[in-house]
Parts: C-alpha cells; sequence; structure tokens
C-alpha cells in the first residue's frame, strides 16, 4: 500500500535521520525536503498521478506548513487528500493527541490504514492552524527560544533539553517579565494571552482547555489578564498545566467559531508551534471538518 503513498520527511525534524534509516532499510521512496515553493506543484502533480494519501514525517509546524499548502489548492484536488502522520518533532501534539504512536514503526503501519477521520481547522486572517496557539505570552516564547537556539550553543541546548526548553523559558517569562497586549476595547483591560484552542493541550504538558475537541465545530477560547500579582504567575502558570485555568477569576472563556480581535500594537500568532504571522487585526474562524486525517 505504502508504494501509493507520498511520504515527506522533513530534514530539520528531531528525528530525520531515524525516519531515513528505517525508509531506506525497507526499500521505501521517499522525498526530503520542505521548500513550499516546490512542494505544492509536487502536491499537485502527485494528485494527478492518482496518489491521494500523504504520509508527513515531521512535528507539528511540518503539518502545519503541509496543511498551509493543500488549503490552497482547489476544493477538487484539496477534498481527496488523506494525511498520515509519522511523529518526528518534538512536542508531537496533534499525533498525540489523536493517539497516533510515537514509535516510527507503529505509526508507519497505521499511516498504511484506510481509516480516516475529518477534523476541523481554525483560520487566522490567511493561515489555518490543527492544534491551537494564541497571541502574548506563546508567541514570545516561541520568539525567545527560536532566538536562543539560532546560535550553535542554543542549538546544542536544544537538541539536549527537546521540548523541555519551551517549559524552561516559560517559567524565564514569569519570573523576569513579559510584554503584555492591549486589545482595542471600551475597557482596554492588559492581557498575558488569548489562547485559541482546537484541542485540550499545547506544548505537549500545558493542558489550556480540556473541553476543546478538534471535531466539533468550535473552538476555545480562554482570554488571560494579567495576573494581579507575581506569585499569581505561577498559579497561573500550575492552572495551565492541571486542566484549572478556568477556576481564575483573571481567565474568561467561552467556545465559538468565529472571533475577530484589534490590537493596540502589532503582535505575532503562534499557532501548532509555528509563527504565522504578526498583525494588529486577527479574524479567527472554525473550518468544520476541513481535512482527512488517518488514524
Amino acid at each position: 500500500m505504502l508504494n501509493k503513498s507520498f511520504i515527506i520527511i522533513n530534514p530539520n525534524s528531531i528525528n530525520f535521520k531515524l525516519a531515513q534509516n528505517y525508509l531506506d532499510k525497507h526499500k521505501i521512496r521517499y522525498y526530503v525536503s520542505y521548500e513550499k515553493k516546490h512542494l505544492k506543484e509536487i502536491i499537485k502533480n502527485k494528485i494527478k498521478e492518482g496518489i491521494d494519501k500523504f504520509i508527513i514525517c515531521g512535528g507539528d509546524g511540518t503539518i502545519n506548513s503541509f496543511i498551509n499548502l493543500i488549503m490552497k489548492l482547489p476544493d477538487t484536488e484539496m477534498g481527496s487528500i488523506k494525511i498520515g502522520i509519522i511523529p518526528c518533532g518534538r512536542a508531537n501534539d496533534l499525533a498525540r493527541y489523536m493517539r497516533i504512536p510515537l514509535d516510527f514503526e507503529k505509526a508507519l503501519e497505521k499511516a498504511d490504514r484506510s481509516n480516516t477521520r475529518k477534523i476541523d481547522l481554525i483560520k487566522i486572517n490567511d493561515n489555518y492552524m490543527a492544534t491551537g496557539g494564541g497571541i502574548g505570552l506563546p508567541s514570545e516564547i516561541i520568539q525567545d527560544v527560536d532566538n536562543f537556539s539560532s546560535g550553535l550553543i542554543g542549538k546544542f541546548f536544544k537538541n539536549i533539553l527537546g521540548d523541555s526548553l519551551y517549559f524552561i523559558f516559560t517559567i524565564k517569562k514569569f519570573i523576569f517579565g513579559y510584554k503584555d497586549i492591549e486589545v482595542k476595547s471600551d475597557k482596554e483591560d492588559k492581557l498575558l494571552a488569548i489562547y485559541i484552542m482546537n484541542q485540550s493541550f499545547l506544548g505537549k504538558r500545558f493542558n489550556l482547555a480540556p473541553e476543546a475537541k478538534n471535531d466539533d465545530g468550535y473552538f476555545d477560547v480562554k482570554i488571560v489578564k494579567t495576573p494581579p500579582s507575581f506569585l499569581s504567575n505561577f498559579i497561573t502558570l500550575s492552572k495551565g498545566i492541571n486542566g484549572r485555568l478556568s477556576e481564575l477569576y483573571w481567565v474568561k472563556e467561552k467556545k465559538s467559531n468565529k472571533i475577530s480581535f484589534f490590537l493596540n500594537k502589532p503582535s505575532y500568532f503562534m499557532g501548532d508551534g509555528e509563527l504565522l504571522e504578526k498583525c494588529d487585526k486577527f479574524m479567527i474562524e472554525i473550518i468544520p471538518k476541513a481535512i482527512n486525517l488517518i488514524c
């Protein structure tokens, strides 16, 4: 069956060599690259050849890039695509939520099946995400980790610490400070973050929205005001890990299928662990049953 699939490996993923060695050993063909300019045309050509199953070896960012490519294809082409996931990233949030094995061989076996499940996507302006994200603290942490790991020493520690590095930088933000965000409204409260969630957790360990589901036609919104004291920062962190943010009076939450907000200053939106765009206006909506995941 795999010879009817198109396997794509991100060479920058943490388990790239593991994936490459296994596929080489079993003489399974694959494509190594993630240059969007070329990949879109390759995908279109593969669809014309009758291939509709695309297996992505990478993390949440790799899957995000693929999703944003196929969502720009014509409906007749995009609608036929089935997506398999081989988790090769650090957090692998979507794979974990969909209960896709983290073991390479077992994940490949699952990706070779024909069972699919339609899941919702969240559209942020002209971008899409599958898991969740937001503005404020989550985008600050991604920026800081990206800046830190751009040098040789930072890359070394990122390889050693893996996704724990994001947790370390989260604690660092709560100790040494973060940038508040302000939403334009009648009452301009300073905010720690606005989270838009399509599943219960992010970054493997942050259980921000226990009620969120990626197939119910809604996303969960968590608006977190700047905590009232230094100690409250760590209460917020603890509640965010344990799925109890709703217990805090400085957190507002709701379910929605469409929302918009306008900021006093442009901010990056973080989605699926990636910085999607920097803007001061965000139009967010759910795209129900947008993609087919093999699971």
